[in-house]
């Protein structure tokens, strides 16, 4: 089996749009003679509170609520491993329960959307003022479809089976991420701070109008010789077989991605008007557009077409 990963190098997105940085591991291959011995990971789920539809171009005095068949309030599950169940468990690191949590706000949205009647609007996307939906405190655990952790026992005589950490036969990153530190807090940087999370001002290197965006052409050619400095971004491209197309993981505010329009659960669908549907046709659009200084990103956000243009300035 195997997992496939995409590291957001060139600064979250800019890891697709100019450097296209791959990275994989392969988890849970060993001997014939071995044995895995998998257990199941956990489901954690968070409800959508406050959640509204009305009829489309009617007053929202006249909304009802969105439920589920059950007549329960929206609710968004995820599978996570054990790594990242220790964490919701725990709230620690912050900077990973906060993308878990994310990632469980995302799916309740997801469902509420989906739950909505035909012809009506809706209030599923609405984070913020007095007509907003709102994610409640997370809850779990229950036994989920996911690989929670995996073993290896029964070695051939005479050898042994793979030393590979147990996560990587596991569904997620399994927490190894590394976080941001907190204010304050020694990066272990030289004088020059090389060697810590390159220092980002966002508003100056990324500015954006509605889904149009200009990146300052210097960093985007910085970070795509050396994109090392951006690996506490925490931003991931992870394909998912079922639907044959590359999902963004771990975008959170404060990250290159989120500056750049991007959020957490959005599926990769096209760059320049090329379908990324696998592996290599993420490596040909990354060969095909290594000159230009536009791009064009469409990506799946729910059940809508979001789609970006992108632009090098001097």
């Amino acid at each position: 089996m195997s997992r496939l990963g995409w590291a957001m190098t060139a600064g979250g997105l800019l890891g697709v749009l100019w450097s296209m940085g791959v990275s994989w591991s392969t988890g849970c291959v060993y001997h014939d003679t071995c044995i895995m011995v998998t257990s199941p990971g956990h489901d954690w789920c968070r409800n959508l509170a406050n959640a509204i539809q009305w009829p489309a171009g009617g007053s929202i005095e006249d909304a009802q609520p969105v439920l589920d068949a059950d007549g329960d309030t929206p609710k968004g599950c995820r599978c996570f491993n054990d790594a990242e169940h220790q964490i919701l468990e725990d709230k620690v690191p912050a900077c990973r329960l906060e993308q878990l949590l994310d990632e469980l706000e995302q799916a309740a949205r997801e469902e509420c959307q989906a739950l909505v009647l035909p012809g009506f609007d809706h209030n599923c996307w609405t984070a913020i003022g007095v007509e907003a939906s709102s994610p409640e405190l997370e809850f779990g655990d229950s036994a989920g479809s996911c690989i929670g952790n995996c073993e290896f026992g029964a070695p051939p005589q005479g050898g042994s089976c793979p030393e590979l950490n147990p996560y990587e036969c596991a569904t997620g990153d399994g927490g190894h991420e590394d976080c941001e530190p907190d204010e304050g807090v020694d990066t272990g940087a030289g004088d020059d701070g090389s060697a810590g999370v390159l220092p980002l001002d966002l508003d100056a290197a990324i500015h954006c109008e509605a889904r149009r965006c200009e990146i300052d052409e210097a960093l985007a050619r910085q970070l795509y010789d050396d994109p090392t400095p951006l690996v506490g971004d925490g931003t991931r491209l992870v394909y998912r077989g079922d639907i044959r197309r590359h999902v963004f993981v771990g975008v959170r505010s404060g990250s290159v991605a989120h500056a750049l329009g991007l959020r957490d659960g959005d599926v990769l669908e096209q760059i320049n008007g090329s379908t990324i549907d696998d592996l290599g046709s993420a490596l040909q659009a990354y060969v095909d557009n290594q000159g230009v200084d536009t791009l064009e990103v469409r990506v799946l956000r729910g059940e809508q077409w979001v789609d970006f243009d992108y632009s090098l300035v001097p």
